[in-house]
């Protein structure tokens, strides 16, 4: 074929009989081809494309040109349309070349990577192997002697002097703050503790950083500030010299003045001696100043007018979008005129701004400043929304320092609005828990202050705190364990603590977590009672004044439903052990046909 024809062939078949080329183009096609070389650099400039090297902008501004040329051609347009069709097949497979170059590079980095990667993972699985053979082997020890414990059948058992160790190394071992004994033995607790320190330690260096600055920045304030207290008592002073020699010259101006609208009898010296005298005699200007700088004295001005002018200057300010200045305008305007939920919609409403700090937050920011610590805090509602901005953008230490200087007015929506964040944040649920916890005090919701101590694990101070109060109802403490549904808490409430009574009934929470399907939470606590004996057992049930017979015999039912069936007996004979007779209705899960299996006991 022709098109495959090299070009020495090209050339033996000589000269091509072409029509002749004009020798320029006509009126019209310069026109077009000055647009087209006009539009071709502006669009380079445009785009940045200039300057040597290859450039895929550059290629798609030269393409359509061309396309334009071959538009308006007649003559050339079937052999510069073939021309551009060669073209651009070259060029595609020189860019599917680049693209097949790249990925073959890439898949030959990744495979050269993957012996170096397969080592790693062999030397960290052997890493991990020797870490379970460690973990097996303290688990072992730790089996061994829990065995060893139960064997023993009383853990106070006095120990022998063998495994005694000496007086003077058993006083410098002491209980971990914050957890019990159990606790204190058990790895995955001690882990969780560890975990909670460290966070903690982090907090503290974070803080060590960001809020605290060197003694001698405090140092190098404290002799500023007794400079420029020099500085103003010597202005005052020299003010003051200012106001008695402008007395004096008014006093001295207005009797030269008077003796120009007299009849001159006397000569001016005559005339003036007395003011002179006057003016020498003259000590003290703040009891002779009536009327002097009265128009710079802010006390003078009307008041409806002065507020008027304040509040007109802080519109000026906030259409001229200074959201900080007008923020800062607001925390320092007389009587707290502008402290208002509507002035904090304005700024609430402004959605576009300059910066990383949204003007709500400059307008919070400079009111909560503004306010005394002990004193005009704003409203519950607007320190919810304060508090609300702070946390959307994550400035909890806002929070802190306005909850800790009681400079917000404490409700239950603002200890539940910081309780949620600490949720949602679990970085910082120590310190959301604490501040709700301080929250909840203040505005008197001692239940959710105390659940804010459980969260942190200080059962010992929630217990305190109840025992302390005294204004816990049952509800209060059913709240407590649907909120917080730790054993150690169970335990607390159900028992005697620093010797007062148990705060809850024994037999009241069991029922009550077997009712809101918590059923293992309640025979958990039962069997640890009944592993201490039977007659731990029966001494709670005696002692368990608040439920019945039919209560412990509901919660016997359940024990036996859920295949307790050794508890279940143990109540069962606690509760025929009674002095008079009773009837005891066991529901059997045998009994196909739904009877009941009754029990007459008669002592």
């Amino acid at each position: 074929m022709s098109g495959d024809r090299t070009d020495l062939e090209w050339r033996a078949a000589g000269p091509v009989q072409c029509p002749a080329v004009p020798s320029g183009p006509t009126g019209a096609g310069q026109n077009l081809l000055s647009r087209i070389r006009a539009r071709i650099e502006r669009e380079i400039g445009e785009l940045g494309a200039a300057g040597p090297g290859a450039n895929g902008q550059r290629y798609i501004i030269y393409k359509n040109a061309f396309d334009k040329i071959i538009e308006n051609t007649t003559a050339y347009k079937n052999i510069l349309t073939a021309i551009k069709r060669e073209y651009d097949e070259s060029i595609s497979v020189l860019l599917k070349g680049q693209k097949d170059s790249l990925f073959l590079q890439r898949k030959l980095k990744s495979m050269a990577s993957e012996p170096a990667t397969l080592v790693a993972y062999e030397d960290r699985a052997t890493q991990l192997q020797k870490k379970i053979e460690i973990i097996k082997k303290n688990t072992a020890e730790l089996e061994t002697h829990l065995q060893l414990a139960k064997d023993s059948g009383n853990v106070k058992e006095e120990l022998t002097k063998e495994t005694l160790l000496p007086q003077k190394e058993i006083s410098h071992f002491k209980l971990i703050p914050g957890l019990t004994l159990e606790e204190s033995t058990n790895v995955e607790d001690l882990c969780k503790h560890l975990k909670k320190l460290e966070r903690k330690l982090n907090n503290l260096r974070v803080n060590k950083e960001t809020k605290y600055v060197p003694v001698q920045i405090k140092t190098d304030l404290n002799r500023e500030i007794n400079q420029k207290m020099q500085q103003w008592e010597e202005l005052v002073m020299t003010n003051e010299q200012l106001k008695r020699r402008y007395m004096k010259l008014k006093i001295v101006a207005d009797a030269v003045a008077a003796w120009g609208y007299s009849d001159k009898d006397v000569s001016l010296t005559e005339f003036i001696v007395p003011s002179l005298t006057k003016a020498n005699s003259l000590k003290e200007v703040n009891s002779v100043w009536p009327e002097v700088f009265n128009d710079d004295d802010p006390s003078n001005i009307g008041e409806a007018a002065y507020l008027l002018e304040y509040v007109e200057r802080f519109t000026k300010l906030f259409e001229e979008k200074q959201y900080e200045a007008a923020a800062i305008y607001v925390a320092t305007c007389p009587r707290g005129i502008l402290h208002n939920m509507e002035v904090m919609e304005k700024f609430k409403a402004v959605t576009e701004y300059e910066g990383y700090i949204s003007p709500l937050l400059h307008f919070f920011e400079a009111i909560m400043n503004s306010f005394s610590a002990v004193r005009h805090p704003p409203n519950a509602k607007m320190s919810l929304e304060g508090v609300k901005c702070a946390l959307m953008h994550n400035r909890l230490d806002l929070v802190i320092r306005w909850v800790v200087q009681k400079r917000l007015t404490c409700s239950e929506a603002l200890g539940e609005l910081i309780y949620d964040y600490g949720d949602n944040e679990l970085q910082s649920i120590d310190t959301c828990m604490a501040l709700a916890q301080i929250v909840y005090n203040r505005c008197g919701v001692h239940k959710k202050a105390v659940l804010c101590m459980c969260k942190l694990g200080e059962i010992s101070a929630a217990m305190a705190y109840i025992h302390e109060s005294r204004k816990f109802s049952l509800d209060d403490y059913l709240f407590l364990l649907n909120s917080c549904q730790k054993a150690e808490l169970l335990h607390s409430l159900t028992h005697e603590w620093n010797g007062n009574p148990p705060a809850l009934s024994i037999g009241l929470a069991v029922l009550w977590l077997i009712s809101n399907d918590m059923k293992e939470v309640g025979f958990h606590l039962l069997k640890g009672i009944y592993d201490c004996g039977q007659g731990a057992l029966e001494q709670a049930i005696h002692n368990d004044v608040a439920s019945t017979l039919e209560d412990w015999q509901e919660i016997a039912d359940a024990c036996n439903a859920h295949n307790y069936n050794e508890l279940a007996n143990g109540i069962f004979t606690v509760l025929t052990s009674q002095e008079e007779g009773t009837v005891i209705m066991i529901t059997t899960d045998d009994d196909k046909d739904g009877a009941t299996l009754t029990e007459h006991v008669l002592l």
